[in-house]
């Protein structure tokens, strides 16, 4: 290989070597990725028994009021899941678990995550078939409920809201405001106008008559 050819490399390599230290100094976020990445699967397995599970202790839902196929499927992939282990970690990255918790505990921490998501699906299609089998205070139970344990989905906070109204009930309406604010999810925000819409007053219809000149 001659001369040229060899100091051509050198110098493509030292340019390489230049670029990527440019890119460290000034925070290359696909490093700090990495970095961030490889210090979270070197972390030891955490305690995660103290952790928010999902708790039904004390909570009234009605379980087997009525006679529906539908409603029987909700019910009874509810009273499965009251025998597991379930965590919201909605917002939460993997990085971020396996930085708090350990690597090791990334599995069972997936697994409580999907049945969270799980059951808040179960719960908005519950309130919703009770709604429409006209069960308004059953569906208000279910979906309340739902509320409580930090679901993020916005048909169950837009029916709950409108059942609210229907029974003149304004402090429950409040109380999904505190609930949605408290939200670590991209929904936050629609879930919060929406709720901020709905309880805002209501200008009177206008007549149409005209004001006489």
């Amino acid at each position: 290989m001659g001369l040229p050819i060899i100091l051509g490399w050198t110098l493509i390599f030292m340019l390489v070597v230049s670029w990527k230290r440019r890119k460290a100094s000034h925070g290359d976020p696909e490093l700090a990725f990495w970095e961030r990445e490889n210090a979270a699967n070197a972390t030891r397995k955490q305690d995660i028994s103290s952790l928010n599970y999902v708790d039904f202790t004390g909570v009234a839902l009605p379980f087997a009021r009525f006679q529906d196929d539908f409603l029987k499927q909700c019910e009874e992939q509810v009273l499965k899941l009251k025998d597991e282990k379930i965590l919201n970690l909605t917002g939460i990255s993997n990085t971020e678990l396996k930085l708090n918790y350990g690597a090791a505990n990334l599995p069972q921490l997936t697994q409580y995550d999907q049945n969270f998501t799980l059951l808040v699906r179960t719960l908005n299609s519950w309130g919703h078939r009770l709604q429409e089998l006209s069960h308004p205070e059953e569906a208000t139970s279910v979906l309340a409920f739902a509320v409580s344990v930090g679901s993020d989905m916005k048909a169950t906070y837009q029916l709950l809201a409108e059942l609210y109204q229907q029974a003149g009930n304004t402090e429950g309406i409040r109380t999904m405001q505190r609930s949605a604010s408290c939200l670590n999810s991209l929904m936050r925000e629609p879930i919060l106008s929406m709720l901020d819409h709905m309880a805002a007053p209501k200008l009177p219809a206008s007549s149409g008559e005209s004001l006489p000149g």
